[in-house]
């Protein structure tokens, strides 16, 4: 199985790197993750081996790393993220922290052979979803502890999984301990063959965020160049597919609103151009947050890296991307944090917990369309003080479920 796994893998890979004669990106980013730039010279000792996937993933696990150093500031750090905007994100938040930061090798034995060779790690701590099977088997073969945690299998995934289940199996049992995000994930972990001594419900990582000042909206407007008398709607992590709708619903807002202005911010940088040529196609007035400019605009796209969780204290509601079409949602918690009013749709499964607690807890509002997104929008708009007592139901939840880090921590001493 493995070898049909990794021949799999090497003409994925292999019908890829034609794009990138069209595509610089892809051919930098395979580049990275072959381990081409990985000319460290071998660590004096041997360090912590952080993980996480992209963004989302990075945001959740930066808290933990940075106790992780505080606590033992003797152990080294070495970092990786899968994709190009992670890696971006890590090196941003993890610069002063993190002794390396790199991309996560592609699933081939050679290269994942000499990752091991510079880095020889004590422990690799994957986040959320990760699961590489190469990778996993050889840690193992070299008595390498790997745990899993903050993790997390959407219904989707987990069907998957079952059809392939006895290699599933096998490979997550490399595993030395799994810390599952809810019941949910770890009943299904358990159902694909995981050693029920070997996982533990802990909890999300997302629960830990910094809780914020709730008086820097000031300072934040002036930062990102708003006019202090302007209402903002913030449209956050959006795909394509969303942003028409999103962009519609504020023409609909403006005409009962006129000092209304949305924030949208792109999940994906590639896509910045697009958002911004599609708001000014629909006859809005739009600048990027890039560019210098001042006045009163209608759409203002938010065209950088790590700016998002901090905008979202200057808005007066947010609606979370990813979650009118079918990509899962993104983290509500970085609104709710805020003691914003939370909305989005109904692809969430990403954050079904999350968005559940949200919703049972008067703190988060689900809508089916863009005719109910409108509907919602203006009655947030229309009843300030029921915007308020959504807002802070959100902030209490998040309050009520941290401690994750500090839980984690003690966990990570069994194997350092």
């Amino acid at each position: 199985m493995f070898s049909i796994y990794t021949l799999g893998l090497w003409l994925g890979v292999s019908f890829s790197l034609p794009l990138g004669i069209i595509h610089p990106k892809i051919k930098h980013y395979i580049k990275n993750r072959l381990g081409h730039h990985l000319n460290y010279p071998f660590f004096p000792n041997q360090p912590v081996w952080f993980h996480a996937l992209s963004v989302g993933e990075v945001l959740s696990v930066v808290p933990l790393v940075k106790a992780f150093k505080k606590r033992y500031s003797e152990i080294s750090i070495f970092f990786t993220a899968s994709t190009l905007t992670g890696h971006e994100m890590a090196k941003k938040q993890l610069k002063d922290i993190a002794d390396a930061i790199n991309y996560f090798p592609l699933d081939f034995p050679n290269v994942i052979n000499h990752y091991l060779k510079r880095i020889n790690p004590r422990l690799i701590i994957f986040t959320e979803t990760d699961i590489w099977p190469n990778f996993l088997n050889i840690m193992h073969k070299n008595h390498i502890p790997t745990i899993l945690i903050s993790a997390r299998i959407s219904e989707r995934s987990y069907k998957r999984y079952c059809l392939i289940k006895s290699f599933v199996s096998h490979i997550i049992n490399h595993l030395e301990f799994i810390g599952a995000q809810r019941e949910e994930d770890k009943r299904r972990f358990l159902g694909l063959g995981f050693k029920k001594e070997k996982i533990k419900v802990i909890g999300s990582l997302k629960f830990d965020l910094p809780l914020p000042d709730l008086g820097q909206k000031t300072l934040i407007r002036k930062e990102l160049n708003i006019p202090l008398k302007q209402t903002i709607w913030i449209a956050g992590s959006t795909h394509r597919g969303e942003d028409e709708i999103i962009l519609k619903v504020h023409r609909a807002l403006l005409s009962l609103f006129p000092n209304l202005c949305l924030i949208i911010a792109p999940r994906h940088p590639e896509r910045f151009d697009e958002v911004t040529a599609l708001s000014l196609k629909m006859g809005f007035r739009t600048k990027r947050r890039t560019e210098d400019k001042k006045g009163d605009y209608e759409v203002i796209v938010l065209d950088t890296l790590g700016e998002l969780a901090k905008a979202y204290g200057i808005s007066h509601f947010a609606f979370v991307g990813g979650s009118f079409v079918s990509i899962g949602g993104h983290n509500p918690l970085e609104v709710a944090v805020w003691a914003r009013p939370v909305i989005f749709g109904p692809y969430m499964f990403n954050f079904s917990e999350i968005a559940k607690m949200l919703i049972e807890n008067k703190a988060a509002i689900e809508v089916k369309d863009e005719k109910m997104l409108f509907q919602v929008c203006r009655f947030l708009l229309e009843d300030k003080s029921a915007a308020e007592i959504i807002g802070e139901q959100g902030r209490k939840l998040v309050t009520a479920h941290q401690g994750v880090i500090e839980r984690y921590l003690k966990l990570i001493e069994k194997w350092i």
